[in-house]
């Protein structure tokens, strides 16, 4: 059964002690989080021990870090690439910091309305994951199943969203689960390059599976739940997939038969990834 929050828990709720631009932010909360899953990576059983993280030195210096978000003038991000950048790092970061502080042990559904529930204070105003995922890496669309976008027509968050949206932020969010994309840094100067290989990386890594021979085709559930962000049709979606595949007798075989190909979903692996 799932936990529930009642209420909404502030993950770097601590005075700041600034000294970090914007733009390096971010990435060092990253790099952070990187070093915390590698010193309690276990080989024995191949997995991180999140919660054994909670009480160590090293997340409290993590916690540190993260509360000069607080401080942060978020007007700063004035380029497209330093919003997507800065955005996609600390969504990333703020996903496997909830799963420390709320002890998961073994996937994120193990709390209901998790990806709502946690936040970070960012520049005085509050940012859930939903929050940057929806609100404003996807233009503040609405998420999967919803009836309602995440801010409202005067939200002053409405500020900071990235628009127009570029559906290859879904080839590097990560929700902590195994199914999700491998993690990694991203860096305003060379974001459009990295994005290219993150594409290429999560199509070619079994996010879609061609079967030329009974024309079909299987797709990471992602391609699902974000469907029109990936094209206003089936066919114009796969098309744009086609692209990224390394073969390209592949890639002409879904340009020429995008209109017929049989779609299925792949299910979804929602424990916690390991690396």
């Amino acid at each position: 059964m799932p936990r529930y929050l009642f209420q909404k828990i502030l993950l770097n709720d601590g005075p700041p002690s600034g000294g970090i631009s914007l733009q390096e932010m971010a990435a060092q909360l990253k790099r952070s989080m990187d070093r915390l899953k590698a010193a309690f990576f276990e080989t024995g059983t191949g997995r991180v021990a999140y919660e054994r993280i909670k009480e160590s030195a090293e997340y409290q210096a993590h916690l540190e870090l993260s509360n000069n978000l607080q401080a942060m003038d978020l007007g700063l991000l004035a380029r497209r690439e330093d919003k997507i950048a800065f955005w996609i790092n600390l969504y990333n970061v703020i996903v496997i910091h909830g799963v420390i502080a709320l002890g998961i042990r073994d996937s994120v559904k193990e709390v209901w309305n998790f990806f709502r529930g946690v936040y970070y204070q960012v520049g005085g105003y509050h940012f859930c994951p939903d929050d940057i995922e929806h609100g404003i890496l996807r233009g503040n669309r609405r998420p999967p199943y919803s009836l309602f976008r995440r801010f409202g027509a005067t939200d002053p968050r409405l500020n900071f969203m990235v628009s127009p949206l570029d559906p290859r932020i879904h080839f590097i969010l990560v929700c902590g689960s195994a199914s999700c994309p491998f993690i990694d840094v991203y860096n305003p100067e060379t974001l459009e390059e990295e994005l290219e290989i993150a594409a290429r990386a999560f199509v070619n890594s079994g996010g879609v599976v061609l079967d030329r021979g009974h024309d079909k085709i299987s797709l990471s559930s992602i391609f699902k739940w974000y469907a029109d962000d990936f094209g206003k049709d089936q066919s114009a979606r796969l098309r744009f997939l086609a692209r990224y595949l390394d073969r390209a007798e592949d890639r002409a075989f879904i340009v020429q038969n995008a209109y017929s190909l049989k779609t299925t979903y792949q299910p979804y692996d929602w424990r916690l990834n390991q690396y």
